[in-house]
């Protein structure tokens, strides 16, 4: 199985690039499953149900969220959501959404899909992503071994050591959240493949997303800024991950990243 995980989408600038760029780039490759990280689709925080429908028509089957999840938290009421829609896992007491799901393929196979969230340097009540990782992952693994986290943290240790703690049990570890592509991607000893942040597909003219100079004069003065979504830059951010799909482990993981120009 070939997977894509597209790095997180932020505004309309990333809902732009996969409207003009994810079919063809599923073509190209041979996807058989997109998955993206979409909690900043929407202005830069959340995402609605009018754009997780946009979502879904460009190409995306799985939609995974992070710390913005719950600004639209109406979208997970609907019934149009379930089932491809996910924020993570490990919120506390959080009974709206789900955080993980199973994704049947026209051709009969499975992809279990997990969204969580790390702990560190994060204010909200979150439970502990090691021992919700692991319980998810054996109640999946009764119906396939092909899983995929999307692992929304801060700390790049917090990442390493979540894939290490898991690994030959699922089929790879993707981090979210800091926005950068890291390049440390690689299959770990017993067959998961990681990559500390897959990074954003948005505009690359930015603070992670956002104008430069509201960001500079924070920095500066220490106040109270109010952020702009920037639009410049756009560019597509994400990883292809080849599985074998008797074993769910990783043979391969690359990155994939693309600077376009709009018309």
């Amino acid at each position: 199985m070939r997977i894509l995980f597209v790095g997180d989408i932020f505004g309309s600038t990333g809902r732009r690039v996969l409207s003009e760029r994810l079919k063809d780039i599923k073509k190209k490759d041979g996807v058989d499953v997109c998955i993206a990280n979409a909690e900043n689709a929407a202005g830069g925080k959340g995402i609605t149900l009018n754009i997780l429908k946009k979502l879904v028509k460009y190409g995306v089957n799985i939609v995974t969220g992070g710390n913005h999840s719950m600004v639209h938290e109406e979208v997970y009421s609907s019934v149009n959501s379930q089932h491809y829609l996910l924020r993570p896992l490990n919120l506390y007491n959080e009974d709206r959404g789900i955080g993980y799901t199973i994704y049947p393929l026209p051709d009969g196979r499975k992809i279990g899909v997990i969204n969580l969230m790390g702990r560190t340097f994060f204010d909200a009540k979150i439970n502990c992503p090691f021992k919700f990782g692991m319980d998810t992952t054996k109640k999946i693994m009764k119906e396939t071994p092909i899983i995929i986290i999307d692992f929304h943290a801060e700390a790049t240790s917090e990442k390493v050591c979540l894939a290490n703690y898991l690994d030959g049990l699922v089929s790879a570890v993707i981090g979210t959240h800091t926005h950068v592509q890291t390049c440390d991607e690689r299959i770990l000893p017993r067959g998961t493949a990681f990559i500390t942040d897959a990074g954003m597909t948005g505009p690359e003219d930015s603070a992670i997303g956002m104008k430069l100079q509201p960001i500079i004069k924070k920095y500066l003065y220490q106040s109270h800024i109010r952020f702009e979504v920037a639009s410049k830059g756009p560019m597509f951010n994400g990883v292809i991950i080849d599985i074998d799909d008797s074993t769910g482990k990783a043979r391969n993981i690359s990155r994939n990243f693309e600077r376009l120009i709009f018309k």
